[in-house]
């Protein structure tokens, strides 16, 4: 009788394994999920009214025209496939402006589609949120989620334009830590003047991985500081990585909030020690930017490795505040080992940046068509940095010439490919094919 007891149990428990392994996320200690639409649970909110610390959300596949909000530690909620935030229908008010909100440790947010929630009209309050993370928030993973076609409807231009795919905040109370973005996709949206992906302020330790951030009207993924406080040096997205992540279609030509098309795939604005690496970028205004828009203050500790910037706008990557009276200055920012095409601009911008520890090198530069290698926008104060050994195609001080154009780009395998006539053995991404002639 023991021992069929025990092979009951073991049985049950591989049982349960499996159910878990069908849904995604497995917790620790898995206790029985809370599965909307039985159990009492007849909305997503009821689910998480009757659910406890450690809990798991189940939502099955269907169309939720419902707003949810997370301030109950050590939930996950999980979609199965086809499951849906239907926004289309709902108002985005002052004090309630998220299709999910987070106020919460311990929580995770998987495999949810976002779509349809839309501002319809100019609001200095209303900034419609696919996801928010709101201060304080601890140990937070939003994963496999699909965000797009929302936002901002413009009826007449205005400044009073804002919304964002995903939003983490941290205010100067307390931080916000230990965010993790992966493996989402955020397309389609319209931005006025905020950000596809962002990391606002007091947020330190956050990943940015995998994600796939395409056709929108503003920045694609930022990480911002001092806009609460240029006195305060916790006001600023800091001790993070953004990685692997393929960013692409990125302009403000059409956006109403701006005048010109010069938004960025990814930005570091005001942030401090961040490592940007293994990044795929292409047809953005920008490609990546380090500056800092607020005056008395620097980006500092950037790290840019290893990415590939396939672009036709101002500038491949682009370094330093666009106005050394209006806007900070940049420090201690490395950017080595890149792959930079572009067509019109510049490959590389320098702006307001002026120190001896902001360094380029080992970069490939490939500048076509109308553009330049190498700009410095700012005179004297776009010169002190250690620009040195790279190699482009248009010989400047600090690069090598060398016989090589560009051949084409692959954005699913994240390479460009670059027909030379020299060895390019140790310059560029290694993602950069070479074909030599």
């Amino acid at each position: 009788m023991k021992n069929i007891l025990k092979l009951v149990a073991s049985c049950t428990f591989i049982a349960c394994l499996s159910l878990y392994s069908d849904m995604g996320t497995v917790p620790v200690n898995a206790k029985e999920p809370i599965r909307v639409g039985s159990q009492g649970a007849k909305t997503i909110e009821d689910a998480i009214e009757k659910a406890n610390e450690g809990d798991t959300i189940i939502i099955p596949k269907g169309e939720y025209k419902e707003q949810i909000s997370v301030e109950t530690d050590g939930l996950t909620i999980v979609g199965e496939d086809g499951a849906v935030l239907e926004g289309s229908k709902i108002t985005p008010t002052s004090s309630d402006d998220s299709m999910i909100y987070v106020c919460a440790s311990d929580v995770t947010i998987e495999n949810l589609e976002i779509r349809g929630f839309t501002l319809n009209k100019p609001s200095g309050s209303v900034a419609p949120k696919g996801i928010c993370v709101d201060e304080g928030s601890q140990n937070v993973t939003i994963k496999d989620c699909e965000i797009h076609d929302m936002g901002c409807k413009y009826s007449k231009k205005s400044d009073d334009y804002n919304a964002h795919g995903i939003l983490v905040d941290g205010s100067l109370k307390e931080p916000t830590k230990n965010i993790t973005i992966t493996n989402c996709e955020v397309y389609g949206l319209r931005l006025g003047n905020s950000e596809a992906v962002v990391v606002n302020g007091n947020v330190e330790e956050f990943e940015i991985s995998n994600n796939k951030v395409h056709d929108c009207d503003n920045i694609g993924i930022d990480a911002i500081g001092f806009e609460k406080s240029t006195k305060d040096d916790r006001d600023r997205a800091r001790a993070g990585k953004i990685f692997n992540n393929v960013v692409y279609n990125i302009s403000s030509k059409e956006n109403v909030t701006y005048d010109d098309a010069c938004a960025d795939g990814i930005y570091v604005d005001g942030g401090k020690d961040i490592d940007i690496y293994d990044n795929y970028v292409e047809n953005c205004d920008l490609g990546i930017e380090i500056a800092t828009e607020h005056k008395g203050v620097v980006v500092e500790d950037i790290r840019v490795n290893n990415n590939t910037v396939v672009n036709g706008g101002l500038a491949g990557i682009s370094i330093g505040g666009y106005d050394a009276k209006k806007t900070g200055a940049a420090k201690n920012c490395v950017i080595t080992n890149n792959t930079i095409y572009n067509t019109k601009g510049a490959c590389f911008l320098v702006q307001f940046a002026c120190d001896s520890s902001n360094k380029f090198q080992k970069n490939l530069l490939i500048a076509e068509n109308k553009a330049d290698a190498y700009e410095e926008a700012c005179k004297d104060k776009s010169r002190g940095n250690d620009v040195s050994d790279n190699l482009s195609n248009q010989e400047f001080k600090g690069a090598k010439a060398v016989k090589a154009e560009f051949g084409s780009a692959d954005r699913e395998s994240g390479t460009a490919t670059i027909i030379s006539y020299s060895d390019l053995s140790g310059y560029g991404s290694a993602k950069t094919v070479v074909k030599n002639k």
